[in-house]
């Protein structure tokens, strides 16, 4: 059976939810996983249960679902005072979440602190990712931090390290090896078959390596692309995660230049239901 598709409404920052929903309608897909955040793109951290019904019913009204809520909570953050803060946000929004229908939401984790050895950060973040996990399971909702440069799982290596012995079936991760072009990277299909079990979402974008200055190591460079024109074969990408057993969600976080919002998610509406197809 062909794989869900979903679209990431971040990549319709400049437009209302209520658009970004129309055209990811209009383009095929089955779903958005909705951006959260305090500058208002698309859902305030403080929506009210009836305005979170509200948002459920107009994306079922177009023929969608929400596939996942995405949020900007950290876990694994080492000041005691400021990880309450971020927890009692992540309890806030899996219960929007649950609203909404999704069942998925994503949380970041922390990013290293030069103040603190490595296995502080690494005792906060499993300390903390137990606990969201438990959260995630009363509201029936998988926590799925993302593997993103800047934060401590940029690799497949750090997911593992930070998250085995965590298992959970509320706990998963977002693989997107495009992030990892950046920071982090491994060969794909050795990432798919690290992660394996851990993966229940995937973020589908590509990138393109550039030449760097020295002493510029934290990010490396590069420029975002069409998903089927940088360093990532998807082919081969979605092939491993067939072999895995892989049954999540394909989510668009394209970030190339197209002429319109309306031809971006028509293109990779198009595209995913290709990759989709490889699991018939």
């Amino acid at each position: 059976m062909a794989l869900q598709i979903s679209l990431y409404t971040l990549l319709a920052k400049d437009v209302s939810l209520e658009e970004a929903v129309r055209l990811a309608a209009g383009a095929g897909f089955d779903a958005v996983d909705i951006r959260q955040r305090e500058d208002g793109i698309h859902i305030m951290p403080d929506i009210g249960v009836d305005d979170a019904r509200d948002v459920r019913a107009m994306v079922e009204d177009a023929g969608l679902h929400v596939s996942g809520l995405t949020t900007y909570w950290e876990v694994g953050v080492v000041e005691r005072e400021a990880a309450a803060q971020h927890l009692a946000g992540i309890e806030r929004s899996l219960r929007t979440a649950e609203v909404l229908g999704a069942k998925l939401m994503r949380v970041s984790s922390g990013d290293y602190d030069r103040r603190y050895d490595y296995e502080v950060c690494r005792a906060a973040f499993r300390d903390q990712m137990a606990r969201v996990a438990e959260m995630g399971a009363a509201h029936g909702i998988v926590v799925t931090p993302e593997q993103h440069g800047g934060r401590y799982i940029a690799s497949a290596g750090q997911c593992l390290d930070m998250l085995r012995g965590l298992e959970h079936p509320y706990l998963g991760i977002v693989f997107d090896p495009g992030n990892a072009v950046s920071e982090g990277f491994e060969r794909p299909w050795v990432q798919v078959r690290m992660l394996a079990g851990w993966i229940r979402n995937v973020h589908v974008k590509n990138r393109m390596t550039a030449a760097g200055d020295p002493l510029s190591h934290a990010r490396l460079p590069g420029g975002n692309v069409h998903v089927d024109e940088g360093v990532l074969d998807w082919d081969e990408i979605a092939d491993e995660l067939v072999a895995i057993g892989y049954d999540g969600y394909l989510t668009a976080e394209d970030f190339a230049e197209f002429d319109s919002l309306a031809e971006k998610f028509a293109w990779n509406a198009q595209f995913l239901r290709g990759l989709a197809a490889r699991w018939d």
